[in-house]
């Protein structure tokens, strides 16, 4: 991989332009506004996945999910917190893991979004799950690599403290999707610190 001080995060940066640009476009079209409330029901249709689509093996909503978003606030949230964390991450580990817990930590988060909802908030949608993910795959990297940053672990506290005032403010208790997402950046991590003794 490349010195961390020649290093470009381009996965970071192309995420949180196209997460942008798609939740803005999507809200456009659905509330007649760029920082309109883009209104659940619609959502299905410009790539939220839903228990359906996953039994119809709509793979590709699990990409597309996470680009759209109900309130444009939250997503503006969501993508300074991805690019907070992601600028400094993506250094260290480089665009294959990035784009994993993307993917996997942020996609798995939100499909099982659907599983928790009653219609029509069976919808999945929305970034905060993989911020959620990269926070946690931060969060240990932090604590097992002396190389990281310190500006990291403020980056992932900017991720954390406001989703978790969220959730107590509106659930009472920190959503199983977010704890989920968390979790699975968690575990990429380890398998990311400590693979060279697995193979060993």
């Amino acid at each position: 991989m490349e010195s961390t001080s020649t290093y470009r995060p381009y996965f970071t940066l192309a995420i949180c332009i196209l997460t942008l640009c798609v939740s803005l476009f999507v809200a456009l079209q659905v509330s007649g506004s760029f920082f309109g409330k883009s209104r659940i029901i619609y959502l299905a249709d410009y790539g939220g996945i839903t228990l359906q689509s996953i039994k119809d093996m709509e793979l590709w909503r699990f990409l597309a999910a996470q680009l759209v978003h109900v309130h444009q606030k939250h997503m503006l949230y969501n993508v300074l917190s991805i690019l907070l964390i992601g600028v400094i991450l993506e250094r260290y580990i480089g665009h294959k893991y990035m784009f994993a817990v993307w993917l996997i930590g942020g996609g798995v988060g939100t499909a099982f979004t659907t599983a928790l909802g009653a219609a029509p908030w069976n919808t999945g949608t929305g970034a905060s799950q993989a911020a959620l993910a990269f926070a946690g795959f931060g969060l240990l990297f932090f604590a097992t690599q002396r190389r990281s940053r310190y500006s990291l672990i403020i980056a992932i506290l900017f991720a954390i403290l406001p989703a978790l005032y969220l959730d107590l403010k509106t659930a009472g208790y920190p959503k199983p999707t977010h704890i989920l997402s968390f979790t699975i950046g968690v575990i990429i991590a380890a398998w990311y610190t400590w693979r060279p003794k697995l193979k060993g």
